[in-house]
């Protein structure tokens, strides 16, 4: 393994000398260890570290292996957490409870070697697989999205005469889409803009677009992670500062190989890693509207 691609074990007991083994154990497998405790250092180390499974003991003090569990089910990415419970108990009653808490599987001290880091493989495996089967899921759902998207607004532009009629309903379309905080549609011959903006950041309608010293070029989107760090002037980082923008995209719209005009999407919020699919859909988008309009 890598170091990229080490999975990360938290293990959480209550028994310096276990969890020592324990360390020794799984880092001789090649993963990385983080321990606790008890349950309450355990729900801290999950919070900060995330790790890909947790060894959890059942009887601890302070917070018990049973509470913990049911904690770390609540928290934030913890619904698809491996947990492994290890403890000293065998009967019915405990293993039920393990199980009624969130538990994905149970092994009994004292450890069988062999058999958890099996278990631990397992999980992993399984874990991964879950998250890919996920990752599938959301691409798919984004792809189906995109389309519906495109069909809508060629549906729009062809039943009206005059396209920016239907314009704010179209841009209002893309900023749900793409989920920014607002999206500009700006014309240079007119100064026309037309934008979607949510309710708690300002309207660009009166931004200098014609003063920002960029060079633009056919089919080339300018994506910007954050601005801070972006290759542009004082003056416009400070400018797009006071449209409250920290990341954008910019799809420059040609004509007879001249700039007609601007699609832009501003993130208010945060930075933001623009992912290569998302920049190709928006200049799409850009080439979709320089059609219509």
């Amino acid at each position: 393994m890598t170091d990229e691609k080490k999975p990360l074990i938290l293990v959480a007991d209550d028994d310096s000398s276990i969890r020592s083994l324990l360390k020794l154990a799984i880092q001789s497998k090649g993963y990385q260890v983080e321990e606790a405790a008890n349950g309450e250092e355990c729900l801290a180390k999950y919070s900060r570290c995330q790790p890909d499974i947790v060894l959890l003991d059942a009887l601890m003090p302070v917070m018990d292996g049973f509470t913990c569990c049911q904690r770390l089910r609540s928290l934030a990415g913890g619904t698809r957490l491996p947990i492994l419970m290890l403890t000293f108990l065998d009967d019915r009653e405990s293993i039920d409870q393990a199980f009624q808490a969130g538990a994905t599987d149970y092994l009994t001290k004292p450890i069988h070697w062999a058999v958890l880091f099996q278990r631990v493989q397992r999980l992993l495996s399984a874990s991964e697989a879950l998250i890919k089967a996920d990752a599938i899921a959301i691409q798919l759902e984004q792809q189906q999205n995109w389309e519906k998207l495109v069909r809508e607004i060629i549906q729009q532009l062809s039943n009206f005469d005059n396209s920016w009629d239907i314009l704010p309903t179209i841009i209002s379309k893309i900023r749900e889409f793409f989920q920014v905080e607002r999206i500009v549609f700006y014309q240079k011959a007119n100064q026309q803009i037309v934008e979607s903006v949510a309710s708690d950041r300002p309207s660009v309608k009166d931004f200098p677009f014609e003063k920002l010293d960029w060079q633009y070029h056919p089919g080339q989107v300018m994506a910007i992670d954050n601005l801070d760090r972006a290759e542009l002037s004082p003056d416009a980082i400070a400018s797009l500062h006071q449209a409250n923008v920290r990341s954008l995209l910019i799809a420059p719209i040609f004509t007879q190989k001249q700039l007609w005009g601007l699609l832009c999407a501003h993130g208010c919020n945060s930075d933001r890693v623009w992912e290569k699919l998302e920049i190709e859909r928006f200049s799409d988008l850009a080439n979709l509207l320089s059609l219509a309009i």
